[in-house]
């Protein structure tokens, strides 16, 4: 899952209602998410490409079983770091040639966790037409740009209700494809377009979509 939103749209608070002792919060943002309960998380801070690969690889292990939830918080800062590991290893064209690979690998890394990886990030924008842009997760480099959604299988964006005086009367998620997001849901698992910002709500419906009784 991945969730993109704008900074103070919802995307963190989102993931409150996960329970603490079967989540693992990679933490490339260094900083608490902003609900009470996060000092219950496992949080692990990471700075550096080589402290991801590491802790990836352990969630895969015996020491990752515990855990049903990896959060990463967020992808924006994640590619940062790989783009920093890059420039500092390689030169010239390969530092973007080697950068792209990486990704690459951590992607599908994350697709080999046996946890449900939720990955929040901020937003770019793409003019389609004059005063139309449509929000894609902000990365670094052209080739994983407005194409990084691709990797997952349920893009949320951050949606904000206010009221006539402006002020904020409810966190939401849009779950559905239009010009203006590339969310996207499996086709029935969501049937509103506006739902709570809640993940752990998202993840129950996917577990309900793909179970054999459905």
């Amino acid at each position: 899952m991945l969730v993109i939103g704008p900074s103070g749209s919802g995307k963190s608070s989102s993931l409150r209602n996960l329970p603490p002792e079967k989540t693992v919060v990679l933490n490339t943002e260094r900083r608490p998410l902003p609900f009470r309960k996060f000092m219950k998380f496992n949080n692990i801070n990471i700075n550096k490409y080589k402290t991801l690969k590491e802790k990836l690889k352990s969630l895969k292990g015996e020491k990752g079983e515990k855990f049903d939830y990896v959060v990463i918080d967020s992808m924006t800062s994640l590619l940062e770091i790989i783009n920093k590991y890059a420039e500092t290893v390689y030169s010239g064209y390969n530092i973007w040639s080697e950068y792209n690979s990486m990704v690459y690998d951590i992607l599908q890394e994350l697709k080999e966790l046996p946890q449900q990886v939720i990955a929040t990030g901020i937003p770019e924008y793409l003019e389609l037409e004059p005063g139309e842009n449509k929000a894609f997760l902000k990365t670094k480099g052209k080739e994983w740009r407005y194409s990084l959604e691709k990797e997952f299988s349920i893009v949320l964006h951050t949606h904000l209700v206010d009221d006539d005086e402006g002020n904020i009367t409810a966190f939401q998620f849009d779950t559905k494809p239009s010009k203006f997001t590339s969310a996207k849901t499996p086709d029935g698992m969501i049937e509103d377009r506006y739902i709570d910002n809640d993940i752990l709500e998202v993840d129950k419906a996917k577990n309900e979509y793909y179970s054999d009784e459905s």
